[in-house]
């Protein structure tokens, strides 16, 4: 019986997805989909894809190159496992991990977070992109209130009860960047039972030849920024109250500002619509 689904979007990392295929126990519960977003054949080998053929591993190949959140989606529905794990290509799970599925495969609740880690994959030094996560999985331990962890936007901090997910539609958006968003988002805004672990189970790398943060642009700004307007009119009724969502929406606009103040302007009534007088008192404090 399969109890545990790995999901791993890829695109053009063959050897950086070894790296996060070795770390996944190869055990009778466990299953890993693979999903390549169209790969360029010129970076990937198919006939030798990592995890081909190999017996736990199912490796579903897509063409159009629609983004990590159609990937993700592709993999949720041929997902089996009571629990669904989302793993980037380029991250990878730590020793713990094994220890994690021990101990809380059969519990009861709809998310089970974990701590992490990071790594600069250049430096081989700790990258420190795992602050926010561990910062707010311990204050909610110690409160009992675990809404910031959940408003963090990435489907890498635990793990997620598979029905959960299917019973609340609860998928990623196919956008270039930021398609975890709005997912996260709506897990937070249904999750009614959630779980912190303080194993250290996942890594998190950095690397500058690629990704949303190491190669900030205009348009990945207003792709990330047209995202967060719909996650936060998602969480508004919710976490209205919460400052997180209003920070993390206003600092979205300001990557977008700090490239193209017209572009800024621009998308302006958008950022007041979402978030109402919030939005434009941060603008007016900050300018």
């Amino acid at each position: 019986m399969i109890n545990f689904s790995f999901i791993i979007p890829h695109k053009d990392t063959p050897e950086l997805l070894k790296t996060a295929l070795t770390s996944i126990p190869r055990r009778k519960d466990v299953e890993i989909i693979v999903v390549d977003d169209n790969s360029n054949p010129s970076i990937v080998n198919f006939d030798h894809f990592p995890g081909l053929n190999e017996e736990r591993i199912k490796v579903i190949f897509t063409k159009g190159g629609h983004g990590a959140g159609y990937a993700r989606n592709i993999g949720l529905e041929a997902a089996t496992g009571r629990w669904v794990f989302f793993c980037d290509a380029d991250d990878f799970y730590t020793n713990n991990i094994n220890l994690f599925l021990d101990k809380y495969g059969d519990i009861e609740a709809d998310v089970v977070f974990w701590m992490a880690t990071s790594l600069d994959i250049e430096t081989g030094e700790p990258a420190n992109r795992e602050e926010n996560i561990n910062e707010y999985l311990i204050e909610g331990l110690d409160s009992g209130n675990f809404d910031n962890l959940l408003l963090i936007s990435c489907p890498y901090k635990g793990m997620y009860f598979r029905h959960f997910l299917l019973e609340h539609n609860i998928r990623f958006n196919k956008s270039r960047w930021g398609n975890d968003v709005v997912f996260s988002t709506k897990v937070a805004v249904a999750a009614k039972t959630v779980i912190a672990s303080e194993l250290v189970v996942y890594c998190i790398t950095r690397h500058r030849s690629f990704g949303l943060m190491s190669k900030p642009s205009l348009e990945s700004s207003l792709v990330r920024f047209h995202q967060e307007a719909e996650s936060i009119r998602i969480a508004r009724k919710k976490f209205n109250n919460n400052p997180n969502i209003h920070k993390w929406f206003f600092d979205t606009w300001f990557a977008v500002y700090k490239r193209s103040k017209f572009q800024a302007i621009k998308v302006l009534p958008t950022a007041i619509f979402s978030d109402k007088l919030r939005f434009i008192k941060g603008v007016f404090k900050a300018l």
